[in-house]
């Protein structure tokens, strides 16, 4: 496991190493698997409709804190798209933030840990993360989804890639996840609905893509402590 945890630094140390690996090892495999009978793309898109009508509902003139930010094309399309009226994106990675705030100076990007936000209780309308918490290790999970609603005083919203329950695609889509991204186990959509249910944590929307694909395997749900 520590080789695949250095895997995943080195793999989003910054925007050009982000670039490499997505183009030269998960671009290809996923072209593949698009050719076969489990990938369903009217789900996806049905998906992604879903997606923007949550983001136009809850950013509209919301304080947006983005934790996982990346390269920061998120936050750009928050500010253009959706009308959000202030944002901070914050990474872990420091490579990220810098790249992210060459390309969009006039924003606001930081180098913080999701299990120490810089800011005070209720600070955010929204929390939003993408594809962060399959980098989390499973047993840290639940203290970085207490430390959003922290500082939210809203909803947390988070998208993620979800995992296959036991069956023949489990371990494949494992093992490539680790070559490709260097991440963790991805939870089944049951594993994190259990997970918000132990938290006492309020689901007020979810909705995912067909659970029998094999690629796009994309979930997000919006979540309050407010019970």
């Amino acid at each position: 496991m520590k080789f695949w945890d250095r895997w995943a630094k080195v793999t989003h140390a910054s925007k050009k190493a982000y670039i490499l690996r997505f183009h030269y090892i998960m671009n290809p495999v996923r072209r593949i698997a698009e050719r076969t009978p489990w990938f369903n793309q009217n789900a996806t898109a049905i998906y992604q409709q879903r997606k923007k009508e949550i983001l136009q509902k809850w950013l509209d003139g919301a304080r947006v804190l983005e934790v996982g930010c990346g390269t920061g094309e998120l936050g750009n399309d928050f500010w253009v798209d959706f009308g959000t009226k202030f944002y901070i994106g914050a990474d872990y990675s420091a490579g990220m933030a810098r790249d992210a705030k060459m390309v969009f100076p006039k924003m606001n990007f930081i180098c913080a840990d999701v299990f120490n936000l810089p800011f005070q209780d209720h600070s955010f309308d929204i929390v939003y993360s993408a594809f962060l918490f399959h980098h989390l290790k499973p047993e840290i999970r639940q203290k970085a989804i207490m430390e959003k609603l922290r500082v939210s005083k809203g909803a947390v919203i988070i998208e993620d890639t979800f995992g296959f329950e036991p069956g023949f695609f489990r371990l494949p889509h494992k093992m490539y996840y680790s070559i490709a991204d260097g991440s963790h186990y991805r939870y089944t959509i049951r594993e994190w609905n259990n997970m918000f249910r132990n938290l006492n944590i309020k689901i007020i929307d979810q909705f995912h893509t067909d659970q029998a694909s094999i690629v796009n395997r994309c979930a997000c749900w919006v979540i309050s402590s407010e019970l």
